[in-house]
């Protein structure tokens, strides 16, 4: 080579054209080696928790934390993800790497340039600070490699942090309560956060009307919670006021923990009902009135309907109230004597008489009302007793009392503030006809034999006014002829003439007591047929009027 290297210098050095040197070679092969060694995968992406696992925002214990990364191999090998607990790890020829000090997690294979993932699921055991290690490793047939450690950085780097569930050991409330008042649920100084998370994890009471909890919160939401409690280091308690009205029953109340977290708490009491009850308060009888709180006029030889009023309470709710009476009752008899059926007097107290609610107005309008107005109405006779001046009670009044009794036999009642006064019927019904008979010229009734019969279709004792026309037919018999008197057996010569005026006699009726028996009184009637009298029928008019008779003879 060196001479035909020099020969050819050396013509190149005469510029000699187109020589050709036949017989000698001027290329030849030359073999070439290398060995190519194994090279260890790197990040190219991650490592990172997916989702950030910090003190904000770390990891309910019972959950997974899950590493992510990508890495590249230079031999485009595929690679292994290793989260470690310390800082050492071994590649195996063949397989996944092994973490020297123990694993996290080890994800499946994964080829170069693709995402590798795997996920550790966190125990009460773990701690709450929790270091990693991430390598990326290769596993070929033989000199296996890993790659330099990384644990990241920020919020997504290592360490993980484990979020432990408070403890939830007993809970009570302070019921039954009246409405208006406040069910508080409390728990003991056992019932904390009792992790042993070293950051200041609070924790909260939250309160449901049904069992269910999501995120913190009753699962139907504010509208599904009796209450809930701010957060606070231990001991949470929270209060829920009964609105008035609120039945008298046991409502349901599922008591849950959770921290600061959301974590729900564990122990025998998470989810426990804690029911409450509250109080029968019973009704309260109010606005009580009497006939509208005008006086009363009864109607004559009949009944008067006379109306009593009242408003009922019940803090439970109006449709609690199971029974409304009014007792109506002269001031000297009062409720105490007229309290029960066995005490009704027609002339004084009239007891047990059923009331209902209006049917306008303040009506009941279901449990989430409290009162309702009722009405009782009396069916007054005609003789119960006057209450004004002239009559036997005349510094007294008519009263009533309301009386309400609820579900629970809880009963209340009340009097009218002011009574109402009870005027005077002076009335009468008297016989329709005074039939003297056939009587001969001179002829009289003698003694007195011809009754009138005066009835007291009021409430006072009578006396009465009488008072006559002539007599008038084929002529006239003048009124004087016809007379009267009060007893029986009075002779015609020595009754009194009945005359044109009104002149009131003694009658001396009682006042009627009773329906059954009303008082009565007769006035004995006979005429004589003057001298000169035409025979024919003769008809005239008598009139009979109620006067109040003396309070001695009632």
């Amino acid at each position: 080579m060196r001479f035909i290297k020099r020969h050819f210098a050396l013509f190149s050095f005469f510029s000699v054209v187109g020589l050709v040197i036949v017989g000698y070679a001027i290329a030849d092969s030359v073999s070439t080696t290398v060995t190519v060694g194994n090279s260890a995968p790197s990040f190219s992406a991650g490592p990172a928790e997916n989702p950030v696992s910090d003190a904000t925002t770390p990891t309910n214990a019972g959950s997974d934390v899950t590493f992510e990364a990508t890495a590249t191999d230079p031999n485009s090998d595929n690679y292994y993800l290793a989260i470690c607990k310390t800082n050492a790890v071994t590649a195996n020829n063949g397989g996944a790497p092994t973490c020297d000090g123990g694993s996290w997690c080890i994800s499946s294979v994964a080829s170069s340039g693709s995402q590798a993932s795997c996920s550790y699921t966190t125990t009460s055991s773990d701690s709450e600070s929790n270091d990693w290690y991430a390598f990326v490793c290769d596993g070929p047939t033989s000199d296996a490699k890993c790659s330099a450690v990384s644990q990241a950085s920020g919020s997504s780097g290592s360490p993980f942090k484990v979020n432990h569930a408070p403890v939830f050991n007993s809970i009570s409330n302070n019921g039954p309560q009246d409405p208006g008042s406040s069910i508080t649920w409390s728990t003991d100084t056992s019932t904390l956060d009792n992790d042993t998370d070293t950051t200041s994890d609070t924790v909260k009471l939250v309160v449901c009307k049904t069992a269910g909890i999501t995120n913190g919160d009753c699962d139907g939401g504010a509208s599904d919670r009796w209450c809930a409690s701010s957060l606070v280091a231990n001991n949470p308690s929270c209060s829920y006021t009964l609105p008035t009205p609120t039945d008298d029953t046991t409502y349901d109340a599922y008591a849950y923990i959770v921290d600061n977290h959301n974590f729900g708490a564990t122990g025998a009491n998470q989810g426990t009902n804690s029911s409450y009850g509250v109080n029968n308060v019973g009704l309260v009888v109010s606005a009580v009135t009497v006939n509208g709180g005008s006086d009363i006029t009864l109607t004559e030889g009949t009944t008067t309907n006379v109306v009593l009023g009242a408003t009922v309470t019940d803090n439970n709710g109006c449709t609690d109230i199971a029974t409304v009476k009014g007792y109506l009752y002269r001031s000297g008899i009062g409720y105490a004597s007229c309290n029960n059926a066995g005490s009704a007097d027609d002339n004084n107290c009239y007891p047990e008489i059923s009331c209902s609610v209006v049917s306008s107005g303040n009506t009941c309008d279901g449990a989430s009302d409290a009162s309702a107005d009722y009405e009782c109405t009396v069916a007054m006779q005609y003789f119960a007793d006057p209450t004004v001046t002239n009559t036997l009670y005349p510094t007294e009044n008519w009263l009533d009392t309301i009386y309400g009794e609820d579900d629970d036999a809880a009963s209340s009642s009340a009097e009218v503030s002011s009574g109402v006064e009870m005027n005077t019927t002076v009335a009468l019904d008297v016989t329709s006809s005074i039939d003297y008979g056939l009587l001969e010229v001179g002829g009289k009734n003698d003694p007195l034999d011809k009754i009138t019969t005066v009835t007291a279709t009021g409430n006072v004792g009578l006396d009465e006014e009488l008072s006559g026309t002539d007599m008038t037919g084929p002529a006239t018999i003048t009124v004087d002829n016809e007379r009267y008197a009060l007893a029986s057996g009075t002779a015609y010569a020595s009754a009194t003439s009945l005359t044109t005026t009104a002149t009131e006699e003694e009658l001396n009726c009682p006042k009627t007591t009773s329906a059954a028996s009303p008082a009565t009184k007769n006035t004995w009637w006979g005429i004589q047929i003057p001298v000169g009298a035409v025979p024919g029928v003769y008809s005239g008019t008598n009139t009979v009027t109620a006067v109040l008779g003396e309070i001695a003879n009632w």
